[in-house]
């Protein structure tokens, strides 16, 4: 199992020239592969609500929860959060990570936008629109400072492989219909490509063009079904 797998975590130094460049992203990335899969049944135990900003509330919790257990308790000095600030945007995001130190000020090394897929929500928001969250990534509104990002997709109802082909479908759209100079959804990446299979979670990767800073974002997906 992944969570067999996952080693005792030591923050390198700033200048340890040994350390590949986004050593932490890296290592948390494999945190949340080992353990969102336990996700599913933890929410479905303690929910309250299904609303978008509630589900998130518990993901940063159960998360937080996980690296202050074994075989994770030592593991990092990681915190998740809710709505990070951003240093040169009034928007925030919904879930963001920093390294817990006092040498450095609390800067996300990662950061995460959250939507819901249901019958209900306003699904379409997982792309595109105001508060559109592959959009707002790209426009570089969030997390201008990174190059690696996420997505969390909170299935409510019908399949996660559903959900996948329709914002596949969406972004196929756009790569056609879009005329906003300041935003490109033509490139072949930004589509939706697997890359794992955990038990009621899909793993996905996309990349996504910024005009903004003229480097692209890599996004991955967590698909997580709440059925």
């Amino acid at each position: 199992m992944l969570r067999n797998n996952i080693q005792t975590y030591n923050a390198p130094k700033i200048d340890d020239l040994s350390v590949e460049p986004k050593h932490e992203v890296t290592v948390l990335l494999e945190f949340i592969d080992c353990t969102i899969p336990g996700f599913c049944p933890y929410y479905q135990a303690v929910k309250d609500s299904d609303k978008e900003n509630r589900i998130s509330d518990f993901l940063v919790y159960y998360f937080n929860i996980c690296l202050r257990e074994e075989p994770y308790s030592g593991f990092s000095p990681f915190c998740f959060g809710k709505n990070p600030t951003q240093p040169n945007s009034y928007k925030e995001t919904d879930i963001g990570v920093v390294i817990l130190t006092k040498d450095i000020k609390p800067v996300t090394i990662i950061e995460f936008e959250a939507k819901r897929f249901s019958e209900t929500s306003k699904y379409k928001e997982y792309v595109s629109g105001v508060r559109g969250g592959i959009e707002r990534l790209k426009r570089g509104e969030h997390a201008v400072h990174l190059s690696i990002c996420g997505m969390f997709g909170y299935v409510q109802s019908r399949t996660s492989i559903e959900w996948i082909d329709k914002v596949n479908s969406w972004i196929g759209e756009l790569s056609k219909s879009n005329i906003d100079p300041d935003i490109d959804w033509t490139n072949l990446n930004e589509k939706l490509n697997p890359i794992n299979s955990f038990p009621k979670v899909e793993k996905l990767e996309s990349i996504n063009d910024r005009k903004i800073v003229q480097n692209p974002i890599q996004l991955y997906h967590y698909f997580i079904d709440l059925n």
